[in-house]
């Protein structure tokens, strides 16, 4: 899921939560007497409010309508959670001898490991996402400030992408890359052996 998404959700889950929050708190103080012992003695719903479902035959069946409105957008939201646009791999074309299927992994590992062997890098995270016929690369290096940026834009842009784009055999793989600083004081010193 995208951040956008993610913080879609974020924010409807919390509204959801806030609202129901304050009706069971609402609920809760009338009935201890918040309002008083007279309010809190009442029924909630007033006799002509209980009565409305008598008097009105579609009434049941529109909340029956609603709750099945309901619960059907709550298992679309349920089911949308568990999707994930990362791409587990890719699958190869022969020239019609069979299909070759390799790890996004593997691909990734490889990339990885190749972009963190440039002087200068501290670490790099590559994902494929999208679909297995349109995939991308989203990917994110960390640099010291002692890297030379040019050059490592160039390795990545020169080599390593087309390295990836020829082990998958594609003219084109649209890929995002992030270089981030990383400062010096944020990193842990290195561990001391004993002596």
């Amino acid at each position: 899921m995208d951040r956008s998404g993610a913080g879609l959700n974020r924010f409807g889950l919390t509204l959801v939560g806030l609202l129901l929050l304050a009706g069971g708190g609402l609920a809760l103080a009338r009935s201890l007497g918040a309002w008083g012992t007279r309010a809190a003695d009442r029924p909630l719903l007033s006799a002509g409010l209980r009565g409305f479902p008598d008097g009105h035959p579609w009434f049941w069946p529109a909340v029956a309508a609603g709750a099945v409105t309901v619960t059907l957008l709550g298992l679309t939201w349920l089911f949308a959670q568990g999707r994930s646009e990362k791409l587990t791999g890719l699958s190869l074309e022969q020239d019609g001898s069979g299909v070759t299927k390799v790890s996004a992994a593997a691909l990734t590992s490889a990339i990885e490991k190749e972009v963190e062997g440039l002087p200068g890098v501290e670490k790099t995270r590559a994902r494929l996402l999208g679909s297995r016929k349109h995939p991308r690369l989203a990917m994110t290096v960390s640099y010291a400030a002692g890297a030379d940026l040019q050059a490592l834009r160039s390795h990545i842009a020169g080599f390593a992408l087309v390295g990836l784009r020829t082990a998958v055999d594609r003219d084109s793989l649209p890929a995002v890359v992030k270089l981030r600083l990383v400062d010096s004081s944020d990193r842990l010193p290195e561990p001391r052996t004993p002596e």
